[in-house]
C-alpha cells in the first residue's frame, strides 16, 4: 500500500498506545482517565451533577474555564445523551470496584503552549 506523505506532517496523525490508554496528536499527549469510583484517583468524589456537566461541556469537572477533555474521551457524542442515560452511566461507573490508578496529566505540545 503506498504511503501518503501528508500523514508524516505534524498535525496529520495520531498515535495510540498499545493498551489504548495513551494518545498523542496535535493536542499533545493525553491519557485515559480512571473512571472507577476511587476517591483519590478516579470519580469517587464526583457528584452526578459534576459528571453530567463534564460530559455536556467537555470541561474537566464541568467547570467554566476548566481544562478540556482530551482524546480518547468522545464527549461531543456523549454530550448528546439524555440526562437519564448520563445518570445511568454515572450509576454504573460508581458501582465498579474502585481502583487506585493515578493517571499522568496531559502534556501540551511546545508549539501550542507558545501560542497561548
Amino acid at each position: 500500500m503506498p504511503i501518503d506523505k501528508k500523514v508524516l506532517i505534524p498535525g496529520n496523525w495520531i498515535l495510540i498506545g498499545p493498551d489504548l490508554t495513551s494518545f498523542v496528536g496535535p493536542w499533545g499527549i493525553s491519557y485515559a482517565a480512571n473512571l472507577t469510583p476511587d476517591t483519590a484517583t478516579g470519580l469517587g468524589a464526583w457528584t452526578e451533577d459534576i459528571f453530567i456537566k463534564t460530559m455536556r461541556t467537555g470541561k474537566h469537572l464541568g467547570q467554566e474555564g476548566g481544562r478540556p477533555l482530551l482524546p480518547p474521551m468522545p464527549w461531543p457524542s456523549i454530550a448528546q445523551y439524555t440526562d437519564e442515560d448520563l445518570k445511568s452511566i454515572f450509576a454504573y461507573l460508581q458501582a465498579l470496584p474502585p481502583i487506585v490508578n493515578k493517571v499522568p496529566a496531559p502534556v501540551v505540545p511546545p508549539d501550542v503552549a507558545k501560542m497561548k
